[in-house]
């Protein structure tokens, strides 16, 4: 019994030892890689040179040695700014700085060295390569910079994916296309972790929400078009790899706040004035508040980041019939053509005196007007980065966000639809990733990680209002249309709710 426990303990750390080879010549979809070739005067290759790279924010550590052809690469690296030490027998040392790191793709550093005695150290700066000659990945890198300067509608930080080539909008919701294919079949990770709804294959959340995560906690991510390695997978379409900010020996931190009203905008050319909207300009009032604050708990060994981020949307819709005046054209005793929003109809009704009418248009008219709706939403993001030592680093990052949107399911201006049959739109998402990257040696490196998430959203009905019948939430159940979904108006409990979308 004991030879064959021994043999099962055995099989499982070779399976684990073999899915740590994997990350010799690749990095993983968290990190990033440093690589070039080190020469002599004479462009000489240098064998057996030692290479030391530092991470400038953090300290942390890495070596590596050139092989024959003078070539090294130093795999599993933070995202981040860093400098090379190299040292060889009879050459002085060189050492570059300013060498950027990103994720999910190796920065080429090639690094001449002086003979000893020539020159003791020459310095040689790095930066991130506009053209990649060493990776066939089709991807395009979207960084602090960017992600910090350019201007963006709602602060989802992914829709600056369309930066990229071949990136375009698939519909009008929020998704995008990679090559003309569907936006259902990408792929969306967090910090390695999978960002994924899993009934409709959108992001966390859906597009309804602003964000499942804040910009000011994402430090960049890569928009993976074609080509990428299979450690990705499940896409047909485009990958959307995110990493998020870590802490560093300084402390930093920010605060932000956005402010957005129908106020400073102009007027739609494409709603008219109504009674409702005199001036043709529905109100869309949004706060978006919060900051975020990282550095060192223990120098060189321990840090933190956290950020907070919360929105405050007011914007009240209008509720009504699709024909305008028409919706309300009834003759006692017939439904003349048009009436209802229907064209070339003619339906004999029995007659109906005129305070049957009146009385008919008084229920639907209260049945339309100015809907309460708002649109708010909480994110919190804490995050611990422990340097165990210089082979082994562990990351726990927690995500939490809380939308509530009454009578948000229904987003425009104007819909055709009752007071009471708009629907709250509700997502809670809780994700918690937990990592740790160890460097077994030179050659082999390991990284093996762990998510708990919960996506869970509701799209319910309404109470009904004050004086209405209580037969089911959100009026009258079921509900009915009135005309037809398009022209006239519905009411009553839409025939999708209530409804529980699995996560």
């Amino acid at each position: 019994m004991k030879s064959n426990s021994l043999a099962k303990l055995f099989v499982v750390l070779a399976v684990a030892l073999l899915m740590g080879i994997g990350q010799v010549v690749a990095q993983s979809s968290t990190t990033g890689a440093i690589t070039g070739r080190v020469v002599d005067p004479q462009e000489a290759v240098v064998p057996n040179a030692a290479v030391k790279v530092t991470n400038i924010e953090t300290g942390a550590e890495a070596n590596a040695t050139t092989n024959g052809e003078g070539t090294y690469r130093v795999t599993n690296l933070v995202p981040g700014n860093y400098k090379i030490d190299i040292t060889a027998p009879g050459f002085a040392g060189a050492v570059a700085n300013d060498i950027v790191v990103e994720v999910s793709k190796p920065t080429s550093v090639d690094i001449k060295l002086n003979i000893k005695g020539s020159t003791s150290v020459v310095e040689v700066t790095g930066e991130t390569p506009v053209i990649n000659t060493i990776d066939p990945t089709n991807s395009t890198n979207v960084n602090q910079v960017s992600i910090n300067n350019l201007p963006i509608n709602g602060r989802r930080a992914s829709a600056f994916v369309l930066l990229a080539p071949g990136v375009n909008p698939d519909g009008g919701f929020g998704l995008v296309s990679f090559r003309g294919i569907s936006g259902l079949l990408n792929n969306s990770t967090v910090d390695g972790g999978d960002n994924n709804q899993a009934f409709f294959s959108e992001e966390r959340g859906r597009t309804r929400i602003n964000y499942a995560i804040s910009a000011d906690a994402v430090r960049e991510f890569t928009a993976n078009t074609s080509n990428y390695s299979a450690e990705f997978g499940r896409a047909a379409g485009g990958v959307i790899n995110t990493v998020t900010k870590s802490g560093t020996n300084e402390f930093h931190g920010g605060l932000f706040e956005y402010y957005r009203s129908e106020k400073f905008a102009a007027r739609n050319p494409l709603i008219f004035p109504s009674v409702a909207l005199p001036d043709a300009k529905p109100q869309d009032r949004r706060h978006q508040f919060g900051g975020s604050i990282g550095g060192r708990i223990v120098k060189d060994k321990l840090f933190f980041f956290f950020s907070y981020d919360q929105q405050k949307r007011y914007f009240p819709a209008v509720a009504q019939p699709g024909v305008g005046a028409s919706f309300y054209n009834i003759a006692a005793g017939t439904v003349t053509t048009g009436c209802f929003g229907t064209t070339g109809l003619a339906i004999t009704c029995p007659a109906l005196t005129q305070a049957q009418i009146d009385k008919g248009v008084a229920y639907l008219n209260g049945l339309t007007g100015l809907v309460e709706r708002r649109g708010d939403q909480k994110l919190f993001l804490p995050k611990i980065d422990w340097h165990i030592n210089k082979s082994n680093v562990f990351t726990a990052v927690y995500n939490r966000m809380r939308w509530d949107s009454p009578a948000g399911v229904q987003t425009a201006p104007i819909v055709f639809r009752a007071r009471t049959s708009f629907g709250t739109d509700l997502v809670n998402i809780d994700t918690l990733n937990l990592r740790l990257n160890s460097a077994i040696n030179s050659n082999i490196s390991n990284e093996a990680r762990f998510q708990w998430s919960r996506d869970l959203e509701r799209q319910i009905a309404e109470p009904a209002a004050a004086g209405e019948p209580t037969t089911g939430p959100g009026g009258f159940a079921p509900g009915a249309n009135i005309g037809s979904s398009t022209q006239g108006l519905v009411i009553g409990k839409p025939n999708f709710l209530n409804r529980r979308l699995p996560g």
